[in-house]
């Protein structure tokens, strides 16, 4: 099984009749076949504000407890049984501070897409699936929030208040943050334990940092 995927965008026939323009420069991939698997960077704002006091770093990979799902990158097997990895970056900030869109788009609700999807795991989420220029179909996927203030069908822009740090789902006891993916609108190739899988989300740890507004 693989998860269920996003058309990637298409060039749509402009007034004249002519294709629409290209995407503009430093957009993300519409395929898989120029997508970097290790180093892809979407242009993106960051889930939080300047003034926030935060942590992160690059966990994007690391074992997590519990069998994956089809939608889940895998980190080890032992006597036949899966162990998911983590999707995702987990930023770290005190609770009920405000997380804000990353990316301007449309809310949905993510059990339509990721099948089975598990909000034991995820508690309260935020997912947009964006529609800017820069990265169409790409969706960016909020977890652990204390409370989503924006509802599935909405549209959002880049920078709104879309909800409050917390600890829902499996982050239960722990220290507040979100749990951030990014999912291209296109399955890449992964080779994981000597097997080749199609799964759609990669590391957004290049794309945090370049959004980061107090990086070095």
């Amino acid at each position: 099984p693989v998860p269920s995927r996003s058309p990637a965008p298409t060039a749509t026939p402009g007034p004249t009749g002519l294709p629409a323009p290209s995407a503009p420069p430093g957009s993300a991939p519409t395929t898989a076949a120029t997508f970097d698997k290790r180093s892809e960077i979407v242009p993106m704002g960051f889930p939080f504000s300047k003034g926030t006091t935060y942590r992160y770093r690059d966990n994007y990979l690391e074992g997590r407890s519990g069998e994956p799902e089809p939608y889940n990158h895998w980190f080890s097997r032992r006597n036949g049984v899966l162990r998911r990895a983590h999707d995702g970056v987990d930023v770290y900030a005190r609770r009920g501070a405000r997380v804000l869109a990353p990316l301007a788009g449309t809310v949905i609700d993510p059990k339509t897409r990721w099948k089975p999807w598990r909000p034991d795991r995820y508690g309260t989420v935020v997912v947009i699936v964006s529609e800017e220029p820069t990265s169409v179909g790409y969706t960016v996927i909020l977890s652990h929030l204390d409370r989503a203030v924006v509802k599935v069908g909405g549209r959002v822009r880049r920078g709104q208040y879309v909800g409050t740090n917390g600890t829902t789902g499996n982050a239960q006891g722990g220290t507040p943050h979100i749990h951030l993916e990014l999912r291209a609108p296109f399955v890449l190739r992964w080779r994981e334990l000597r097997t080749w899988r199609l799964v759609d989300a990669f590391n957004p740890y290049p794309s945090l940092r370049r959004a980061d507004p107090n990086r070095d």
